[in-house]
């Protein structure tokens, strides 16, 4: 092989070799430098050594890559011929220790990777020990590497650092120690690094840095000190780096600037990040001594403007300027004079409006990012025209109505131009005509429904154009050219997201270079096959989420470059024969979520290599035999058939494919039989059968016969028992969702290299006993789902034989009623855990189970006490852990510091299914400031987000989402006040009080959000309906909190004081005073009272007199009886009696008048407010001797009240 050949560099990277055969590289030995075998199978073999006598000849070979290739081990000597090896590259593998004695052959060797293994320690130049668990640092296994020169050790759990670590690595150049837990930096502990160039220790725990911190770092030149805590920047420690040139103090808490901070590193400094600090303001000399400042980052503080003078003294140096992120509401008046500034960032700004001559001073700009700033809505005319030389222009979200082709009219170098998420909605003609460079142009997100001819006319070297999400209704190739042009040299259009329904036949023809078109989710329901006929770079096509029905002959056929089709989510119900015919390239056809219930047996004809035939759900029942004929097409890999109408597994279809077919997917059909002398399923690596009602024969020939999967999915096919397993390849067993309760050790007595295995949802009870064997058979499982199956209990010794897991899941056991700590004390290296849903369980020792699992990455967990303090979950606070998961509904507060010690760069954060009502406002802060941190808090009780922490939220903006707050019942009184004023009021409706219930909070104004009960019983009147009938309102009385009930009633026998009952607690003594509210309504509502009676008194007399006749004796009608007031206390409950009706002689007197009631002994604040209102007024009783009732009537404008 390779005859003649003289190859220096060979890359097989990304196929399926799981060996190589002897002599393929014989005649390249003395040429080769560089082999790249990475992510191929040459560990996937039953014999756990990876050996090879090929690299025994290839004696200039320097760089050999074996990463990604499931490597257990390798053989002594491997590399024995390799004597010029400089670089070897075994990442991502699955080696358990460095394999030494196999580098014995190379003797140049300089680096080796070992990352995404299962090592420890290395020994070479480069040594990469991140993300491991140290906590000391591992001083006597560097002490043999004197020539160390890179040493990364970040992501550990070291705590202090000693001049006596580094007295032998004085050759290292470069440490990270990053993400550790270092508190303080002793004086001298870095003396005898002479030689070191740069040390990153952010992501620590220093607050303070000692003048003598770097005492002999003479070579240093690039520090990192972010994510601190920092106050002040330390400027006496500096000063002993003579040859600093970078300073990164992003991500603490500086404060103040000025111009003595800098003194001691202003000669030298080349770049400062100082972004997301605390700095308010820029004093005007706070830069002036630099001499050679050419990039400065302010980004994400809290400045809220700029002056030119606070840049004084980098006008000639300063090349980039980074202001993201701040609160900046408009430029200076005076420009920038910064001349020979490259890059500026202003982006996510609240800028509302730009100074005519805002760029008059930076006529060197190539760089700029005005994005999010929503405000903007337009720039000055003329205001980009002194920047002849900018190449990048970000104008996302900026409000933008209007696109003027006057805009950039002087900026003929731009190459990148952005106006996405915009509000434009029509692009005029020669928009673009000066833009002659513009090789990307994103106009996505916007309203635009109209684009004038030839708007793009001038954009001669456009590669990418981007119209997603707009309101196009049509699209041609005249946007882009006249009649005289040529084409264009644009090669990728994204048109998706439109309301596209017709493509003029010059749309894409005007595109000779086109290589990917995106038109989906649009409104096509065919698709020329002339519109892309021409297309001879196209590899890609996306025609998903449309309304297409057929595909006609060529639609996609002799397209020589065509690699991907993706026609998904559509109605396509037939398919021509040669809609794909000749398109050799063609390695990935997705027909899925169509209405498919035939394939025709030529519609693959002249395809060379299908990598993936996605035909999922669709109607299919029957594949035709010769479909995959090897003469129509010549390798097929994966075909997914899931979701589809098969009765009968299509074998002797696949059967063709025999040698090359690497996954089946055929879940989700009606098949219950298959075949068992069918050879097809014995070289598939990968049988998904799941949910299929297969038959205990056919569960018995897949489990029982030999095959060489390595990935099978048994799940829902109705399994009771397993038998033993014949397929000893078998990586990965999915058998959840069947009835499975007891396993024997015999099943797995031959899948030795199985690693992940799903017995969730079966019947399983017991995890000891014949499971204990059963595990200690599988030494290389790293995943084991038990989840929803009836487990009563797990023990201390149920687990112990799986030290090498690396996932447990064990959530929703509903019958377990105890789970011992000391049953997780093997899994030193769990990466992995789900353990919640536990309602039979009393208790759950939480801390003594993360105490065994120091590894854990990933922690979804429930607790059963009523806080989560820091002592609970701080054993499983490491570095390395991302996703935090707690719920438990007993769960009602969790303490400030329960996050401690997660340091990952990025974080979820997940409480679900808990009591918590608020959270604490400081929960955020031991977190790292310059982590990406995703909080969920969907399904708790939180009624509101205290001030603090949406500030604390607000001092993580660009770095913290806040997720599932609607999904709580948000109280909706004074304390949400800053909630709706921030922006996570999106979407929240209150739950309570009831007068908001089911409101936006967004809708509701600042003054309605009261914590006044008074003001609460106002908003109740004015929006609870009066009950049925209708009845007229009193304008007056409308403003009470409760109309006063008018009731005509006889007083009693003898004059008895009301008891007010009470419905809300009782006031403590002292509580007599009634508050300045409660007068002003008792004395509106005495007054309307008094009114009534006079008027009322009034029109008796003028009755009197019009009838010249004495008041008849007769009883006046009784309106209906005093109703008991409304109670809305449980403590207190309405058990009481109506009082008497006060008697009275038929006379007019002084001494009858409507009165209040007598005075409350309590304050009216404490009683329920309907009872407040609810008080007796004027009444009569019937006179002896009448019998004829009447009513006095009320004046015309009054309401008639009825009780």
């Amino acid at each position: 092989m390779y005859t003649g050949a003289s190859v220096k560099k060979l890359d097989f990277s990304g196929n399926s070799i799981r060996r190589l055969t002897d002599g393929v590289l014989i005649n390249l030995q003395s040429s080769l430098e560089e082999l790249r075998l990475a992510d191929n199978l040459l560990g996937d073999s039953l014999n756990p050594i990876f050996s090879s006598s090929e690299f025994h000849a290839p004696s200039q070979l320097k760089l050999l890559d074996l990463s990604g290739n499931q490597i257990k081990a390798i053989e002594e000597g491997l590399l024995k011929g390799c004597t010029h090896l400089q670089e070897l590259r075994l990442d991502r593998n699955r080696l358990n220790a460095v394999p030494s004695a196999s580098l014995s052959g190379p003797k140049a060797l300089r680096s080796l990777t070992l990352s995404s293994n299962r090592i420890s320690s290395s020994n070479v130049e480069q040594l990469d020990l991140s993300g491991n668990f140290f906590v000391d640092f591992p001083v006597i296994a560097l002490r043999q590497l004197p020539r160390l020169k890179f040493l990364n050790i970040s992501a550990n759990l070291i705590e202090k650092l000693d001049n006596s670590y580094f007295h032998s690595l004085s050759a290292l150049e470069k440490i990270d120690l990053s993400h550790n837990s270092i508190g303080n930096i002793a004086p001298a502990t870095f003396m005898g690094l002479k030689n070191l160039k740069n040390l990153d220790l952010s992501v620590n725990m220093l607050r303070t840095i000692e003048d003598d911190a770097f005492e002999g770092l003479s070579s240093l030149e690039t520090l990192s000190l972010s994510d601190n805590n920092i106050l002040v920047i330390p400027g006496s420690a500096l000063l002993r780096l003579p040859r600093l040139r970078s300073l990164n103090l992003d991500y603490n808490r500086i404060a103040a600037l000025s111009a003595d901070i800098f003194t001691p590193i202003a000669d030298r400094v080349v770049s400062i990040n100082l972004a997301r600090n605390v700095i308010r303001e820029l004093p005007v000399d706070a830069f002036q001594d630099f001499k050679v400042l050419s990039s400065l980052d302010l980004s994400g503080s809290l400045l809220l403007n700029i002056e030119a003078a606070s840049f004084s003294g980098l006008e000639d140096t300063l090349l980039s300027l980074n202001l993201h992120g701040n609160r900046l509401s408009s430029l200076p008046q005076q420009p920038l004079t910064l001349h020979r500034l490259r890059r500026l960032d202003l982006s996510h700004n609240s800028l509302k409006e730009l100074p005519r001559a805002s760029f008059t001073g930076l006529t060197e700009l190539m760089f700029l990012n005005l994005s999010n700033n929503p405000l903007l809505t337009s720039l000055p005319l003329n205001s980009l025209d002194p920047l002849s030389r900018l190449e990048v222009l970000d104008l996302t979200n900026t409000g933008m109505k209007l696109l003027s082709p006057d805009l950039l009219l002087r900026n003929p170098r731009l190459k990148w131009l952005s106006f996405a998420s915009n509000m434009i909605q029509e692009i005029p003609e020669l928009a673009f005509q000066s833009q002659v460079n513009v090789t990307s142009l994103d106009l996505s997100n916007n309203h635009i429904s109209n684009i004038r001819v030839p708007a793009f006319m001038g954009l001669a070297n456009l590669r990418k154009l981007n119209l997603e999400g707009n309101k196009l209704a049509s699209f041609k190739g005249e946007f882009f050219i006249n009649r005289r042009s040529n084409g264009t040299l644009l090669e990728e259009i994204n048109l998706s997201n439109n309301y596209l329904s017709y493509l003029f036949p010059s749309s894409f023809k005007v595109h000779p270079r086109l290589k990917r078109i995106n038109v989906s989710q649009n409104k096509f329901s065919f698709f020329p096959a002339e519109l892309i006929a021409t297309l001879e770079y196209l590899q890609e096509v996306d025609l998903s989420k449309n309304y297409l029905k057929t595909l006609e002959e060529f639609d996609f056929g002799r397209l020589p470059n065509l690699r991907t089709v993706d026609l998904s989510y559509n109605q396509i119900e037939s398919i021509s024969e040669t809609a794909f015919h000749n398109s050799t390239q063609l390695q990935e056809i997705k027909l899925g979520r169509n209405k498919l219930e035939k394939l025709e047996e030529r519609i693959f004809q002249g395809l060379v290599r299908l990598k993936l035939l996605d035909l999922q759900h669709n109607s299919l029942s029957d594949l035709p035999q010769t479909i995959f004929e090897r003469s129509r097409l010549r390798i097929l890999e994966n075909i997914n058939l899931s979701g589809n109408k098969f009765s009968e597994a299509p074998l002797k279809s696949l059967q063709k494919q025999y040698f090359f077919l690497m996954s089946v997917d055929l879940s989700h059909n009606l098949i219950k039989e298959l075949p068992s002398d069918d050879s097809t399923m014995v070289n598939i690596k990968k049988l998904d059968l799941s949910f299929n009602k297969l038959s205990e024969d056919t569960i018995a020939a897949i489990l029982g016969e030999p095959k060489t999967v390595r990935e099978l999915n048994m799940a829902g096919t109705g399994i009771t028992h397993l038998t033993r397993l014949e397929t000893p390849f078998i990586q990965s067993l999915n058998v959840s969702h069947n009835n499975i309760s007891q396993v024997t050790d015999k099943v797995f007595e031959k899948t030795t290299l199985i690693e992940s295995i799903d017995f969730s949802h079966n019947l399983i009870t017991d995890v000891g006993g014949s499971f204990a064997h059963m595990w200690a058979q599988m030494r290389n499982l790293r995943s084991l789902d038990l989840s929803s199956n009836p487990i009563q209990n797990i023990l201390s010794g149920d687990l112990d034989n799986l030290g090498s897991l690396t996932t447990l899941k064990i959530a929703n056991l509903m019958q377990c009623a105890k789970i011992e700590k000391h049953a997780f004390k093997s899994m030193e290296d769990l990466v992995h855990l789900e353990a919640y849903g536990y309602p039979k369980l009393g208790y759950l020792d939480v801390a003594g189970m993360l105490h065994y699992l120091p590894s854990l990455e990933y922690l979804d967990i429930e607790v059963k006490d009523s806080a989560i303090g820091s002592d609970q979950l701080s054993a499983g606070m490491n570095p390395r852990l991302t996703h935090l998961s707690v719920q438990g509904n007993r769960v009602q507060s969790i303490s400030s510091g329960a996050l401690a010690g997660l340091k990952s760069k990025q974080i979820t954060i997940e409480f679900r299914n808990t009591t918590i009502n608020n959270l604490p406002p400081s929960l955020l802060i031991p977190l790292p400031r310059s982590s990406k941190i995703t909080l969920r808090v969907a399904g708790n009780q939180l009624s509101s987000i205290s001030p603090q922490f949406l500030s604390a939220l607000d001092d993580r903006r660009n770095e913290m989402s806040l997720q599932g707050l609607k999904d709580n019942p948000i109280h909706c009184d004074c304390n949400v006040r800053a909630l709706r004023r921030s922006g996570l009021a999106v979407g929240i409706r209150c739950a309570t009080p009831s007068y908001h219930a089911n409101k936006l909070l967004m809708e509701i104004p600042d003054d309605e959000l009261s914590c006044d009960p008074n003001r609460a019983l106002k908003l109740t009147s004015t929006t609870t309906p009066p009950p049925p009938p209708p009845v007229k309102q009193n304008k007056i009385i409308s403003r009470l909190t409760t109309e006063p009930e008018i009731i005509w009633s006889l007083p009693p026998p003898s004059p008895t004081t009301h008891k007010p009952l009470i419905t809300a607690k009782p006031p403590s003594l002292g509580m007599q005073q009634i508050n300045n509210d409660d007068t002003l309504i008792i004395g509106i509502v005495g007054g309307v009272v008094a009114f009534i009676a006079i008027l009322i008194i009034i029109i008796c007399i003028v009755r009197l007199r019009i009838n010249n006749s004495p008041y008849p004796t007769g009883p006046l009608a009784p309106l209906p009886a005093l109703m008991p007031p409304h109670c809305n206390n449980q403590n207190y409950p309405c058990n009481f009696s109506i009082p008497n009706l006060y008697a009275m002689t038929p006379q007019y007197n002084p001494s009858y008048a409507s009165s209040l009631p007598p005075k409350m002994a309590v304050s009216p604040a404490s009683v329920s407010p309907h009872l407040r209102a609810s008080y007796t007024t004027l009444g009569r009783q019937p006179m002896h001797g009448q019998s004829q009732p009447y009513y006095i009537s009320f004046p015309h404008e009054e309401k008639e009240y009825i009780s």
